[in-house]
């Protein structure tokens, strides 16, 4: 099988998106701020321990760095370990345990050759067996790798070449393979295998080969971690990063005002506090925009009928004036949604409108339905079956949640839709979520630069992915086929603007808003970086975070 060696800066073959387009104009910060994302090699002030304490919202679903993975999971796994490939801030896959590939003709196979140098916690070297081992925790269900399983889904092997070379061989040429491969490496000598490695010894004290090391957890109060001296790629300017779990944001800027905490993301009402001008001496802040959206997901499986005609689901959207909520409750600090497609991407049709408010179009897509009043003002009802259903929400300390819910609550009930909200802890709503023992379900939804939303739309990832609203349609399934099976960026943009398109119309996911994302700092924190995929997610982060001398 032929192949073709790559040019350093012709590695990142596959969903390279040019910085130019990519990159979303991040917000000025308002009123208080400079990005402190210049000086990163400023020294540390004298007397302060090279240390950042960051909030953390919850506990991680899994400390097994793949497994249950959650938010909060990829977070830690993004500090502890690393992948072969990762995003750079303009989101262009760059090299990172890999040092090269190269990819066959056919695009069927991808050759990796692993940087040499790199080693794991414990000083052993990371090889090419400890990815290959990793790819079948990821593949096996027991495991639950719910980011990672669908984008392995076309590896037909993984073959160990030698011990710094492994090969990829896949059963359909896919053009965005590459990013599955910043999936977290484990070490095959100390993870355990399938079921185990969530309950093991293993995820008690996860080992990678990452910036930092795992020191230690306390649960309910902290996670601690500490600088890698023996990090391939330098040493991180920090000595330790401790994510403190705090119960909620109020209590965690409190803490930020009185140097008990260095680094939040925080609501928008709090960000609003945080401008009185006794605090202003000491934080600093940036507000910026990160691929993902607010969104309502309706079930449609045949036992939870409610949601199953696309007339209903649209009705539901009409009815809600989003641009006044985003005036009124967010400060403006929000972008209508449109689809699950980032606006800011090359991939998005820009010409694309989010739903407007009409709630009378509403009320007469619901009688159309044969959902209607039985006398004016009564909620409505069809053959004796009133409207009413449950949405489901995690327990969360930022009020915009419960304020947000409320709204929703509100303006269903004008066309006549009961709605009673369900609030439960992230564990237990995570679990309810992807089992689809719901009705309706309101949550944050993070996507990658890659236009491929197959698992979360394609009729076939019910269990599999994460199409836990059991949406099923055959236009649609079509378009996601054909977008993995185009090479040609023009050809692939024309698909993915009809599937934008399709996915308006039908509603499988109610897209509300894109947020925007607040974080607070203490002012003499250097090197924070926003970046649409985080402000940890990218190939700077925490590892260059250092602190000034400035007082």
């Amino acid at each position: 099988m032929g192949t073709r060696r790559r040019r350093r800066q012709e590695r990142a073959r596959g969903p390279r998106v040019p910085s130019r387009t990519a990159r979303p104009a991040l917000v000025a910060a308002l009123g208080l701020l400079a990005l402190a994302a210049s000086s990163c090699g400023a020294p540390d002030r004298p007397g302060r321990s090279r240390e950042v304490r960051e909030l953390l919202t919850h506990e991680p679903a899994s400390f097994s760095l793949v497994g249950k993975s959650d938010y909060h999971t990829e977070r830690l796994a993004a500090l502890v370990t690393e992948g072969l490939v990762q995003f750079d801030p303009d989101l262009t896959l760059v090299p990172r345990v890999a040092e090269s590939w190269e990819v066959s003709d056919d695009h069927r196979a991808v050759t990796f050759h692993l940087r040499d140098g790199v080693r794991w916690h414990d000083g052993k070297p990371v090889t090419a067996a400890d990815v290959a081992f990793t790819v079948a925790q990821v593949r096996d269900p027991a495991v639950e790798s719910r980011t990672w399983l669908p984008l392995f889904r076309d590896v037909a092997e993984v073959e160990v070449l030698d011990e710094r070379t492994v090969r990829a061989r896949y059963t359909v040429a896919t053009p965005d393979f590459l990013e599955a491969w910043r999936v977290p490496l484990l070490p095959r000598h100390l993870a355990e295998s399938g079921a185990e490695l969530l309950t093991g010894g293993f995820q008690r004290k996860p080992v990678g080969c990452g910036p930092f090391r795992f020191l230690r957890h306390v649960p309910g109060e902290e996670i601690v971690l500490e600088a890698n001296a023996d990090y391939w790629d330098g040493r991180p300017r920090l000595d330790r990063l401790v994510l403190r779990l705090l119960p909620d944001q109020r209590t965690a800027l409190r803490a930020l005002v009185a140097g008990d905490l260095d680094l939040m993301v925080a609501s928008w009402d709090l960000w609003r506090e945080a401008l009185d001008a006794d605090r202003e001496r000491r934080l600093a802040s940036f507000v910026y925009y990160r691929t993902s959206v607010w969104i309502i997901r309706w079930n449609q499986a045949p036992e939870s009928p409610l949601f199953r005609d696309p007339s209903v689901r649209r009705a539901m959207m009409l009815a809600l004036d989003r641009e006044r909520y985003v005036e009124r409750m967010l400060g403006g600090l929000g972008r209508v949604a449109a689809t699950t497609y980032h606006p800011d991407l090359p991939w998005t049709d820009r010409e694309l409108a989010p739903l407007p408010y009409d709630p009378a179009a509403a009320e007469r897509l619901l009688d159309e339905a044969g959902w209607r009043r039985p006398r004016p003002g009564a909620p409505r009802e069809r053959e004796g079956r009133p409207f009413r259903f449950t949405l489901l929400t995690a327990a969360s300390t930022q009020q915009i949640v419960d304020h947000t819910a409320a709204w929703l609550q509100q303006s269903w009930a004008e066309i006549g839709v009961e709605t009673t909200i369900e609030k439960l802890d992230w564990s237990v709503f995570f679990e309810r979520l992807h089992a689809g023992r719901y009705e309706a379900a309101m949550s944050g939804l993070s996507t990658t630069p890659s236009p491929d939303q197959y698992e979360l739309y394609h009729s076939t990832m019910r269990e599999a992915g994460v199409n836990s609203m059991a949406f099923a349609d055959p236009e649609v399934d079509a378009l996601l086929e054909r977008g993995r099976e185009s090479f040609d960026p023009s050809e692939r943009r024309a698909i993915y603007h009809r599937l934008q398109r399709r996915l308006l119309e039908l509603q499988p996911v109610g897209c509300l808003m894109h947020f925007a994302t607040v974080v607070l700092h203490d002012r003499r924190l250097r090197g924070v970086e926003a970046s649409p995929i985080d402000y940890w997610r990218t190939t700077r982060g925490p590892r260059l975070w250092s602190w000034s001398e400035e007082d």
